[in-house]
């Protein structure tokens, strides 16, 4: 019976049929026409009744579902296990007011099943949490990192330029050093009310002292501001689609070094409950500075295109795996330095138990490598007058992590990096090591 149903409509979420799986969207289309005849003959017939309302769901006919399931309560009132199928329904659709009267009533019903009570209770702590408008999260890291290449200078003195051997100064090869940075990200997001419609915004910031190499002193600033969509109003399940506009400043070397302006867009989607797909594309307008110590940067300035995809996919409670792929399209003043680039990376992370008794929470260890090759439009004259700029460069970086108390996790990097140029100039081997704290708010 009814009552003792195994299978509710937010259960069989999960055997939703997509679009791409037309065959099941037909068998679950003909066995809806089916139930229909049947609701018409016996209008009293609630095992049908919720079976229908069940396979409109899952057909994304949400219209349907809802007037059976509110004709249900009509034929039998207090159904908690109805109640609740029509709170998610309102829920899904962003009805807040709607959703919370029934979850409400549904946990007022006597002997209410325990899996109805405890899904009724995730729901209603979901509303509390929609219903305050203003959200913000923030974190801040503190930290020190050493390596062995700062600058990313040749690894040896001499080089060609053009045909004709040069023995470079030593401050102008691969010098080691150490910096202390601190980092910072605060994200808001606003509730605009319409069916789970956000406004978010995203500040970070960055700066970096050098112990030796003090030119190399930074200060990164970039903001995000956008609205962001959930795609459910077009029965895409699970799904948010955002744009947003881009401001961003670089200093260096305690000066003025680049700015940028550009619109991007972003999706993230639970493809599965294990799975997630991300992604981005943006467009900037980069402007350089020349100062004393960077003369000739502003032969870089133009437009910017890139983009990414990132899939998630979590193989147990312990293991979530991940791959990237990106490029972006660098366009310059001086063709030189005009360039393209694409890559990959694939990482994963594993979780295991503390071992420290007075530190719970579960550490970490997550590991990643990835590949990118680089080609620029044209010869630089300095270096060559024939042959064009192209670029491999590879890598392998691990990071171990241990959450404190209160919300700090301190955090150890290892990396190694390595790019081969036809360029000597630009052909280097960085090994870094990075120690930090990080607070989350």
């Amino acid at each position: 019976m009814l009552v003792a149903a195994g299978l509710t409509a937010t259960d069989a979420r999960a055997q939703t049929a997509s679009p791409g799986n037309s065959a099941l969207q037909a068998q679950l289309a003909v066995r809806q026409q089916q139930l229909l005849q049947v609701m018409l003959r016996r209008p009293d017939d609630l095992d049908a009744a919720f079976e229908y309302a069940t396979i409109s769901a899952q057909l994304g006919d949400y219209e349907a579902a809802i007037s059976t399931f509110e004709r249900m309560l009509v034929y039998a009132p207090g159904l908690p296990r109805v109640e609740l199928e029509l709170g998610v329904l309102y829920f899904r659709l962003g009805s807040l007011d709607a959703a919370r009267y029934y979850f409400e009533s549904a946990l007022k019903a006597p002997n209410v099943p325990p899996e109805v009570e405890e899904k009724v209770s995730v729901y209603l702590a979901a509303i509390d949490n929609r219903e305050d408008p203003a959200k913000f999260t923030a974190s801040i890291a503190l930290g020190v990192r050493y390596q062995s290449n700062a600058n990313a200078g040749p690894g040896g003195r001499r080089v060609v330029l053009n045909g004709t051997p040069f023995l470079l100064s030593e401050t102008s090869t691969g010098q080691s050093d150490v910096n202390a940075f601190i980092a910072s990200r605060i994200h808001g997001a606003y509730d605009l009310g319409t069916q789970g419609d956000l406004l978010e915004g995203d500040l970070l910031l960055y700066g970096a002292r050098y112990y030796d190499q003090v030119r190399l002193d930074s200060g990164i600033g970039e903001l995000t501001f956008g609205p962001s969509f959930n795609m459910e109003r077009f029965n895409i399940d699970d799904t948010r689609v955002g744009i947003y506009g881009i401001l961003a400043g670089v200093r260096l070397n305690h000066d003025g070094y680049s700015g940028s302006l550009g619109l991007g867009s972003r999706f993230v989607t639970e493809v599965s409950p294990t799975t997630r797909l991300t992604g981005k594309a943006e467009f900037r307008r980069r402007w350089y500075n020349d100062t004393t110590e960077y003369p000739t940067v502003s032969d870089r300035s133009g437009y910017v295109i890139l983009g990414d995809l990132v899939l998630y996919r979590q193989i147990s409670r312990s293991v979530l795996l991940r791959s990237q792929i990106f490029g972006d399209f660098e366009e310059a003043k001086k063709n030189w330095n005009q360039s393209w680039e694409a890559g990959f990376s694939v990482g994963g992370t594993y979780k295991f138990a503390s071992l420290v008794k007075s530190l719970p929470d579960p550490w970490s260890i997550d590991m990643e490598t990835g590949f990118a090759y680089r080609d620029f439009d044209s010869p630089d004259p300095i270096i060559s007058t024939t042959e064009s700029e192209y670029d491999y460069e590879g890598w392998v970086r691990g990071v171990f992590s241990v959450p404190l108390r209160e919300k700090f996790t301190v955090n150890l990097t290892g990396e190694v990096r390595r790019q081969y140029s036809n360029y000597d100039l630009s052909t280097y081997t960085n090994a870094s090591a990075m120690l930090n704290v990080v607070r989350k708010f």
